[in-house]
């Protein structure tokens, strides 16, 4: 497990600095842009490594955390549908883009029926690090307050 949860925090780590520590990220790219491009790019893949190794290590011996019942699977199936139109809705001119920015629906359809301890870990730490950062962000990336 502590190769999945390792990858994670790499992977998920090396994406939050823009956002996070932008002027140490500036700094790090004014003395070499190229270096930059290679940590990020080294930092990135051996998270992804990390990930797909500490997932399949998990799935070999699976912690049931829940189980869902098969009528959830064709919920999530459902709501799979609309994620292939916002999936590909930034790369086509149109309305959609401007209206849903971060649609997280993939993530949701995929918790509600996979219950092992390997998913949820996935899962949760994408979404979780994608909520956390757009309340936490809100006023500075939109110049609105989350909560007013």
């Amino acid at each position: 497990m502590w190769k999945l949860i390792l990858g994670l925090v790499l992977f998920l780590g090396i994406h939050s600095i823009s956002i996070v520590a932008l002027s140490l990220r500036n700094k790090f790219a004014a003395k070499s842009e190229l270096g930059w491009k290679l940590f990020y790019s080294v930092v990135s893949l051996a998270g992804i490594i990390l990930i797909v190794k500490g997932y399949a290590e998990l799935r070999q011996t699976p912690t049931y955390l829940y189980v869902t019942p098969l009528w959830l699977r064709h919920v999530a199936a459902t709501l799979m549908l609309p994620i292939f139109i916002l999936f590909l809705a930034p790369y086509f001119p149109g309305r959609i883009k401007n209206v849903i920015k971060h649609p997280q629906l993939l993530a949701v359809a995929h918790l509600l029926v996979n219950g092992t301890m390997a998913d949820v870990i996935v899962i949760v730490a994408g979404l979780g690090l994608y909520l956390v950062m757009a309340f936490w962000l809100h006023e500075v990336l939109f110049g609105v307050r989350a909560f007013v």
